[in-house]
């Protein structure tokens, strides 16, 4: 049976523990890897850095006689301590929406931030406030304030419709603006000739005005005007 997909090394800049170990289990189910092989196919993937810091944390054992869910337990303990509650909560509440940030970005960002906060079953209100307080479109917030019992999945609801309908007037405007310019560029092309004119005693100059590629004084031509 050929390998179903890749388990890399583990990379601490570039995912948490808690992500690179969902990823070696969904690639051990796929692959039908026994369990008795769970920990050294395991520890053959993470790196020789990971492998390194591994020994040292369980000397004077080895790390392949620790169980898959010790090796699992005692690196996220090292790669990702238990936060502190307080601050966390605090980091939480200081998360607005940043300019050029769209909605979706946000609330990524803010469910991020939510997940070391230990909100439990307070998660979807506490996400919901937060929301509300710190997005940047006021049209947006009042029209969530406006309602009584707005959900957070309400709330994300209202976002997203407002945010299409704003950027939609925005690309329609622009449209409008550089139809407006060509409108004016084409106007500005057409210059006045001036004929002397000698049906008048007064011998004054009357103002015609014509198109750029009729030859100044060729009354005859069609791109005249008056």
């Amino acid at each position: 049976m050929a390998q179903i997909g890749r388990l890399d090394e583990y990379k601490p800049e570039n995912e948490s523990w808690s992500a690179y170990i969902e990823r070696a289990e969904l690639f051990m189910i796929a692959n039908d890897v026994d369990d008795t092989k769970q920990v050294a196919t395991l520890l053959s993937a993470v790196g020789a850095s990971t492998y390194g810091l591994l020994r040292n944390l369980v000397q004077p054992a080895k790390p392949k006689d620790k169980t898959f869910e010790e090796i699992v337990n005692i690196l996220k303990a090292h790669f990702e301590p238990k936060p502190l509650i307080i601050a966390e909560r605090f980091r939480f509440q200081r998360c607005v929406q940043k300019p050029h940030e769209t909605v979706s970005q946000y609330v990524a960002e803010l469910k991020q931030c939510a997940s070391k906060c230990d909100f439990g079953a307070s998660l979807d209100e506490s996400l919901r406030d937060r929301f509300v307080s710190g997005i940047r479109s006021e049209a947006c917030q009042r029209r969530l304030l406006s309602e009584d019992t707005l959900t957070f999945a309400r709330a994300l609801e209202v976002a997203h419709s407002m945010e299409t309908a704003d950027r939609d007037t925005q690309q329609l405007r622009k449209t409008e603006d550089s139809a407006t310019t060509v409108h004016k560029i084409c106007e500005a092309e057409w210059y006045y000739a001036y004929q002397k004119c000698t049906k008048t005693p007064s011998n004054k100059w009357i103002g015609r005005k014509i198109c750029p590629d009729v030859q100044e004084g060729d009354t005859s031509a069609p791109g005249w005007t008056s």
